[in-house]
């Protein structure tokens, strides 16, 4: 039998330069792979380059698929065969064994196969009448990815030297043309998912405190998409300054809990300098001493939840006719005063013989005097006190920081404006001309409890008490329930 030939290492090397060209200019990784198994199948004289991709070993064999093929003539090609398709070759051969071993450390084989020992592997190969066969592992990340391999049916060719060494950089080529396209697919599956959650992604690392962002993330905070590097300083200071706080509160603790993800609703100023609702994901990493190497996660834009949930809120908590407070936003409103300050009280305020105005004018234009009452009331009031409407003729106020005088001339004030003044009607009603009227108003002191509803009741009946005194007495008249007789008790309509 005459002595196995060596390959044209020349060519080689030349296929190998026309190969790597395509997998830079191609639109499709695999159309590179495809130019770059033909060129050394050409170049080589072989029968068939091919690539079978690794996908599971276990312990009876490995699973693998015949992916790539150039055959220099249709009666070598191999691609179509059924028993090629997601094929299991069994660990009954201790050759085979052997060789994946190597494969696994990124070790190439060449075989002249009369020369193998009889085995399965031998038997297989000469099945496919091959007489001489090279393979290289595609490494990926440093794992076997798969096997670049040239079978000669015709000549026996030993494999060695510098035609060895271009087939292992084409390997390598191909490893970086699939890392790339998983890169390109990774880049692809973000874009895609910050366009479908208007989304920004950010990573930081906590040992070097250095920083990584997502381009839609820059572009939200107003840097360039390619913008080389923000630093933690400035990423944290895109967050407004009370968020910050809860921020790093809500990893202070996580610390102490052992927690590993978080949601927390921020502000992040946006582009324009405004201030824009984000849902920020938190996801702890960790490192091997147990602590967080650094923290990783999603700025998703809410803007339009917190819109419809502050709509929400102000049609559960806001009297639709008036605008102002209703009972549960007064009970919200009650409840963030009392832990602001101390000094609080409850004024409860109520239209003298409203339903004579409604049956002399009409419902319409009660409507319109309830609403010129409620500007009028908030007019003497101010920001931080509270108004709202409890229903028909009756509101209530809460005010703070005030003593028991200041509020009963409080209430004086509020009672003379309305009294000296009457209210102008406007035609939109179907009524023209003025309307005179007086209120009676109640006053009672907000004791702070542990149960806010006791809070909010013992004071509106203490206040409603204070009312119906007003109104026992002759009505237009402000009533302090601490001032009130004992015996005095007992609510009066109208």
């Amino acid at each position: 039998m005459p002595a196995p030939a060596t390959p044209d290492d020349t060519r080689l090397l030349a296929a190998l330069a026309r190969g790597s060209r395509a997998l830079i200019d191609a639109h499709f990784w695999s159309d590179g792979v495809d130019q770059l198994l033909e060129a050394l199948g050409l170049a080589s004289g072989a029968s068939r380059v091919w690539i079978f991709q690794l996908l599971e070993i276990n312990d009876h064999g490995v699973v693998q698929d015949y992916v790539f093929e150039w055959a220099a003539a249709p009666h070598y090609r191999q691609l179509t065969h059924k028993h090629f398709r997601f094929f299991t070759s069994d660990f009954d051969d201790p050759v085979y064994r052997q060789l994946v071993r190597e494969r696994q450390r990124g070790e190439s084989q060449r075989f002249v196969i009369d020369d193998m020992p009889a085995g399965t592997l031998r038997s297989n190969l000469q099945g496919q009448g091959i007489a001489s066969m090279v393979t290289v592992p595609i490494m990926v990340d440093g794992q076997w990815w798969g096997t670049l391999g040239i079978d000669d049916c015709e000549r026996s060719l030993r494999w060695e030297g510098a035609g060895l060494n271009a087939l292992t950089v084409a390997a390598e080529l191909i490893a970086s043309a699939i890392y790339r396209h998983r890169l390109t697919s990774r880049r692809r599956q973000i874009e895609l998912l910050q366009r479908v959650t208007d989304c920004g992604i950010w990573e930081v690392e906590l040992r070097r405190r250095s920083t990584w962002c997502s381009r839609s993330l820059l572009r939200t905070l107003g840097y360039p998409e390619r913008y080389a590097r923000l630093s933690l300083r400035r990423l944290l200071r895109s967050i407004d300054a009370g968020d910050r706080q809860r921020f790093w509160q809500l990893l202070r603790t996580g610390k102490h809990t052992n927690q590993h993800s978080w949601r927390l609703d921020v502000r992040l100023y946006t582009a324009d300098g405004a201030l824009c609702w984000h849902e920020i994901v938190i996801e702890a990493i960790p490192d091997d001493s147990g602590g967080w190497r650094g923290l990783a996660g999603l700025a998703i834009d809410i803007s339009q939840r917190k819109l419809g949930e502050e709509q929400a809120q102000t049609a559960a908590e806001y009297d639709d006719l008036t605008g102002v407070l209703n009972r549960r936003g007064l009970g919200r409103h009650l409840g963030a005063a009392l832990a602001r300050q101390e000094g609080h009280h409850l004024i409860l305020v109520d239209i003298d013989y409203f339903k004579q105005v409604n049956d002399r004018c009409g419902h319409p234009a009660g409507d319109a005097l309830l609403r010129l009452l409620t500007q009028r009331l908030a007019r003497e009031l101010r920001p931080e006190d509270g108004l709202a409407r409890l229903g028909g003729e009756e509101f209530a106020l809460v005010v703070s920081g005030m003593c028991d005088d200041d509020v009963f001339r409080l209430g004086e004030r509020l009672r003379q404006r309305i009294d000296a003044s009457p209210f102008q009607l406007e035609s939109a009603v179907g009524q023209h001309g003025s309307v005179s009227m007086t209120v009676s108003l109640g006053i009672a002191k907000l004791t702070p409890h542990s149960d806010l509803r006791h809070t909010q009741a013992l004071a509106t009946a203490q206040a409603d008490q204070a009312l119906y005194a007003a109104k026992h007495a002759g009505r237009n008249r402000v009533a302090c329930y601490w001032a009130l007789p004992l015996d005095l008790s007992g609510p009066e309509s109208g």
